[in-house]
């Protein structure tokens, strides 16, 4: 019967591996113990198979419906499509009116002449425009914040103590440009509360919580309710909707494209 120490020696004797993968020279190889052979041969079979393994299952997973025979509907939601890169140069094709900045009306003008020559001279008797340039700036923002003192005082001829009643157009404490600001971020923008309380505090330098922030947009909502149901009337009552063609209706009724 053969014994662990013979199949030890039978495996250590058995030919290495070639083309030489170890990170060794041959004479370590030779001079290593029958037993550690057998096990870095093993081990080193076990990697090769594990190998193969994981280069399958990759290909496997790479699979989609351009390199394989898969439908398009298995196609993985989440993996990002490469983007197309548009055909031709970048940039406006050759005949294409450019599209340059607006010139502005003006806040100020500073006229620029030229200060020296490369000859010395810093005199120029006779100079002309050849050119402006447009700088546009945000002016500082400086809110205008008012405060209502409210009174009290008796009244000399009965007594009665009677107390100042604030303006209505001032009771929520936010003015309509303000207002309107965020319901434009808010409804527009789609901005969340909390944006815009970053954008009142670190813009405007106003700090406002989320709750007045709340209150300001449901009284856009209610003072543009009017307008938006009457919107929805007209357009339940046209007789074409949501079409981005020029349709017109003859008198037969069909309608026709133009």
């Amino acid at each position: 019967m053969e014994s662990a120490a013979d199949t030890c020696r039978d495996s250590s004797t058995e030919a290495t591996p070639e083309p030489w993968t170890l990170p060794f020279s041959r004479d370590d190889w030779q001079r290593t113990p029958g037993p550690v052979k057998s096990t870095v041969l093993v081990l080193q079979k076990q990697v090769q198979a594990l190998t193969r393994r994981v280069e399958r299952l990759d290909s496997r997973v790479r699979r989609n419906s351009k390199n394989s025979d898969r439908p398009p509907s298995s196609d993985s939601p989440y993996r990002k499509k490469a983007a197309k890169r548009p055909a031709g140069r970048p940039g406006a094709k050759k005949g294409h009116p450019g599209h340059r900045q607006v010139m502005l009306e003006p806040v100020r003008t500073e006229v620029v002449k030229p200060e020296r020559c490369i000859c010395g001279n810093a005199e120029f008797a006779d100079t002309e425009p050849f050119y402006t340039h447009q700088f546009i700036e945000l002016p500082a923002i400086e809110m205008e914040v008012v405060h209502f003192v409210l009174h009290r005082g008796r009244c000399p001829g009965c007594g009665k103590l009677n107390k100042a009643s604030l303006p209505a157009a001032f009771c929520t404490g936010y003015g309509p440009r303000f207002s309107a600001v965020i319901a434009q971020l808010c409804g527009a923008q789609a901005d969340s509360r909390s944006i815009a309380q970053v954008f009142c505090r670190s813009v405007l330098g106003i700090p406002v919580s989320i709750g007045a922030i709340q209150k300001i947009i449901d009284r856009a909502s209610a003072a543009i309710q009017p307008h938006y149901e009457e919107i929805g009337r007209i357009a339940r009552q046209s007789a074409v909707n949501h079409l981005r063609d020029r349709v017109t209706f003859a008198a037969t009724g069909s309608c026709e494209r133009s």
